[in-house]
């Protein structure tokens, strides 16, 4: 009988929300995943640090300081702490080809933190495509994007996990 820990499968990534956060900080740190998927995700504690969500409408510090993150600390009592912990400060550690996702209307995690990744990740020619749902916000709640979205999740680790072919909305825009 053959073990497992003897076999040598690649392995995927995926998280959305602060799971997407995770995704996109675990992908700097290593390079075990041969494909990950990220859906509104934070990129940047620094900046969501200091932004106002519509959900509770208060400054978000209290989810890095006390709630998911639990960092303990302000961004101003321990700034490496919370440059460490952004993804976005370490793009260039990144070696897993990146799928991610964000609605437009994204209030949540504000749509941004998408964007910047996908920036960063773009122009250290890092392998990334990133999906903007225009009529969406922190959920996929449209019966067409999520449909969408479900595909592209298949397709991408199809590809990614079991060789399989390039669709033609995982190549690159020219910018």
């Amino acid at each position: 009988m053959k073990h497992l820990h003897n076999l040598h499968m690649p392995l995927g990534l995926m998280g959305h929300s602060f799971g997407g956060y995770e995704t996109n900080l675990i992908i700097t740190q290593t390079d075990r995943f041969a494909a990950a998927i990220s859906g509104a995700g934070w990129s940047d504690i620094v900046s969501a640090y200091l932004y106002m969500g519509t959900t509770l409408a208060l400054a978000d510090y209290y989810r890095t300081e006390s709630d998911q993150l639990r960092i303990g600390k302000s961004l101003f009592e321990s700034r490496d702490v919370y440059l460490d912990h952004s993804p976005v400060l370490h793009a260039e550690n990144v070696s897993t080809p990146l799928l991610s996702w964000t609605g437009k209307n994204d209030t949540h995690v504000n749509a941004l933190q998408s964007h910047e990744f996908y920036f960063a990740l773009r122009r250290l020619n890092k392998e990334h495509i990133m999906l903007v749902f225009p009529n969406e916000a922190h959920n996929l709640t449209g019966t067409l994007s999520q449909e969408d979205m479900t595909l592209k999740v298949q397709q991408w680790f199809d590809r990614y996990l079991k060789n399989g072919p390039v669709k033609d909305w995982m190549l690159p825009k020219m910018d």
